[in-house]
């Protein structure tokens, strides 16, 4: 018994004093110069007093490694004293980096243009790329010739590096001329201004690629099919401070178009594809219109699901003498792909219903390139998304594609303050706070008070866009505004007090069809009437009646891409609106009003838009009078611009009648993000508003009952909760007397 007690014994000493030789009592770092001790420490996972493992410490030499500080990095461990030691090797510490041989730019420049940086640690891959990036700046300014050399100098006692480089510049060579040979139907002059390669000019390789590419599309745009570059080359001067370059090319026939066809297609009507295919006999050969043909005729079958679809042209040099050539456009449509899952990233406070709602595609839905640009617009126009990307990812299936969509989103709520000045309202402040997805579920608070001389408003605003999550928003609105008016020729003649409050409620019937249904109540009130007017405004509004109880009901078509800032679609609305004095109110009237409109991509991002509106009112019951603070005026920012609103075009009081034209053509001067935030404008603008129907004149003039127009220019700036519009319209149609040019500045949209 006692023999087998001291045999454990001896086993549980010996075992205690072979793990107790692998504990780490000491680590030691050897072969450090220029990098810091603790910068080492922070990479290495192994602590004093842990058990050593070889496994972790080749862990710890990658780690150690990746700090890319050190060209080798090996470990040891001595196990009778327990010392852990990583041996490093370090890369040598950039002291200084030397420029020499250098006159046409200067140190700074080249400093900065290399990637080879003093207090950094040298690398050798860098130098080369420094090197290249130099002889890129040299040769950009025309120094095809120019050589460099780098020369390190490396310090063995500190481990530190000087790198000296050599510059030759050589001679600046310029372009002394440039010959196109082989052209026989357009005047080498033509081609030569195709070009951005020119004489007097640095020669620039990528340029010249260009300019090479530019060449073959003018031509085989203009019915030359078989264009081809036959050859280039550059010869010098004896100096070498000139550069002659020479292109050889073979322009070959120029073609017409003789029958054009298609083959291949099931699923898309003649009618569709014939609409698309915009050749003719006897066209001249265009490749960039058939490109375009393909290009659409794609997107058809895209659109429908069929996005493994394969449209090839195909020509046929039937009578290579007579240069016609047929075109077929082969169509393989392949099978209908279908939506697998949906998946969206990026959400921090927005619902992930919220942006699944606006996708007009649902898993097991034929996957429609049209629907998921439409699901974009719609996820844009909620206000508070910065960007969307979106990205068909493939399944197991060929028939089968899941849609990822990586959305980033912006700010949903702001404070905003300004303050500006018009002609109209002259000096104006307001203060706004907006919040456009409470709670993350696109609700929508807005809270506005401006304040100015002639206008005080305070508004609230709240909108549920999906009630209970169906397809049905509602709005709420309290307002409360107080606004000096002019009349005829007397400036703040009366002021005019709004408060009451609104509700809206109505479904989307479709993706651009809505239907709204609404509640207004208003308590008006004329004040502060200047004795001079008075009897005539007494006239004009019963100032006992002041309150309006009405329904509204308004259909909208609304196609526009982005609603903030639209570049194409439209919005057509019709609103008709019924006051009654057995719903609260005293006054009865009808008022219609219908607005269209378009909006139109040119080139580039300008788009021209063009608006019309129609408006007219008129009593009933025993109300005989339609007040005068119900009439529609025209003039000022949001119709006729260049004249005072509300004096100096139509009626004194007011009309029964307004008609409105406008056309507007924007154009981006600021753009962050792809989107404009500084955009430009000139306009024209035509209307007027009359008593009644058989007072209507619509030739131009200065007469009551004329058109009135005006033009102008205008900046709309982009802000995080409304645009802010700065116009000044010069009227056309002025009376003898009357100011001839207006200054606007006002927020939101005009149209």
């Amino acid at each position: 018994m006692k023999v087998r007690v001291i045999f454990i014994s001896f086993i549980l000493l010996f075992t205690s004093f072979v793990y107790a030789t692998d504990i780490i009592s000491f680590i030691e770092i050897d072969g450090l110069h220029n990098v810091k001790l603790k910068t080492v420490l922070s990479a290495i996972n192994i602590k004093k007093g842990e058990v050593y493992s070889a496994d972790v410490a080749r862990e710890t030499v990658r780690s150690i490694s990746a700090l890319d500080y050190f060209e080798n990095v090996e470990v040891s461990f001595e196990e009778q004293k327990g010392i852990l030691t990583f041996t490093v090797t370090e890369k040598p510490y950039i002291h200084r980096v030397v420029f020499k041989g250098n006159s046409s730019f200067s140190i700074s420049k080249l400093k900065s243009t290399s990637v080879l940086k003093e207090k950094e640690y040298y690398d050798l891959l860098k130098l080369e790329e420094t090197k290249n990036k130099i002889l890129d700046l040299y040769r950009d300014k025309g120094y095809a010739d120019c050589q460099i050399e780098a020369y390190p100098t490396i310090d063995a006692d500190t481990n530190k590096i000087t790198i000296t480089f050599v510059i030759t510049e050589n001679n600046k060579i310029t372009i002394g001329g440039v010959d196109v040979e082989g052209v026989f139907s357009f005047k080498n002059k033509k081609i030569l201004t195709l070009m951005k390669t020119k004489p007097k000019k640095i020669f620039k390789d990528g340029v010249f690629q260009a300019d090479m590419m530019g060449i073959q599309t003018f031509y085989k745009d203009n019915g030359f099919m078989d264009y081809q570059l036959l050859s280039s080359s550059i010869t010098y001067n004896d100096t070498r401070t000139a550069m002659f370059l020479k292109i050889n090319i073979d322009e070959g026939n120029k073609y017409e178009i003789g029958n054009v066809s298609y083959s291949g297609r099931f699923a898309i009507d003649d009618k569709i594809i014939q609409k698309v295919i915009k050749l003719k006999r006897k066209q001249i050969y265009n490749q960039d219109k058939i490109i375009e043909i393909v290009r659409e005729i794609y997107s058809l079958y895209s659109d429908r699901g069929y996005l493994n679809a394969k449209i090839e042209p195909e020509f046929n040099k039937a009578n290579e003498s007579s240069n016609i050539v047929d075109v077929n456009f082969s169509i393989q449509e392949n099978t209908i792909v279908y939506i697998g899952n949906i998946y969206i990233d990026g959400l921090v406070s927005t619902k992930d219903k919220v942006i699944r709602r606006e996708i007009l595609l649902s898993p097991g839905d034929v996957f429609s390139f049209q629907k998921v640009r439409r699901s974009v617009e719609k996820i844009y126009n909620l206000g508070f998304i910065e960007s969307v990307e979106t990205q068909p990812m493939p399944t197991g299936a060929q028939d089968v594609l899941d849609l990822s969509l990586a959305i980033t989103e912006g700010k949903p709520g702001i404070i905003t303050a300004g303050i500006g000045y018009s002609s109209v309202d002259q000096l104006i402040g307001s203060l706004q706070l907006q919040h456009m997805n409470l709670f993350g579920l696109a609700q929508r608070l807005n809270l506005l008070c401006e304040f100015g001389s002639r206008r005080q408003n305070y508004e609230i605003d709240w909108t549920e866009p999906r009630i209970l999550d169906k397809n049905i928003s509602l709005t709420l609105s309290l307002f409360d505004m107080n606004r000096k008016k002019d009349y005829a020729t007397y400036t703040e003649a009366y002021e005019e007090g709004r408060i009451g409050f609104s509700t809206k409620i109505g479904p989307r019937l479709s993706d651009y069809v809505s239907l709204m249904f609404g509640y207004t109540f208003e308590d008006i009130k004329l004040k502060d009437i200047k004795d001079s007017v008075k009897k005539q405004i007494e006239q004009a509004a019963d100032l006992s009646k002041g309150k309006t109880s009405s329904i509204f009901t308004q259909i909208v078509y609304d196609s526009r891409d982005y609603v903030f800032d639209p570049s194409k679609g439209s919005r057509q609305v019709l609103n008709f609106q019924i006051a009654n004095d057995q719903i609260g109110g005293d006054i009865n009237f009808v008022r219609g009003i219908a607005r269209s409109t378009w909006f139109f991509p040119t080139f580039w991002k300008f788009v021209l838009t063009a608006n019309v509106e129609f408006g007219a009112i008129t009593a009933y019951g025993n109300q005989t009078l339609v007040p005068i603070y119900e009439r529609f005026y025209t003039g000022g920012p949001s119709d006729v611009r260049g004249y005072k609103p509300r004096v100096q075009i139509g009626p004194v009081n007011g009309g029964k009648v307004k008609g409105v034209f406008n056309v507007e053509y924007k154009f981006p001067i600021v753009a962050e993000k792809g989107r404009s935030i500084l955009v430009g404008s000139f306009f024209y603008d035509v209307g007027g508003s009359w008593a009644d129907f058989n007072t209507i004149k619509l030739d131009l003039g200065t007469g009551e009952r004329n058109l009135r127009s005006g033009v102008g220019f205008g900046i709309r700036i982009a802000t995080p909760v409304f645009p802010i519009r700065l116009d000044w319209g010069y009227g056309l149609n002025h009376k003898e007397g009357e100011p001839l040019q207006e200054f606007y500045f006002t927020m939101g949209n005009a149209f």
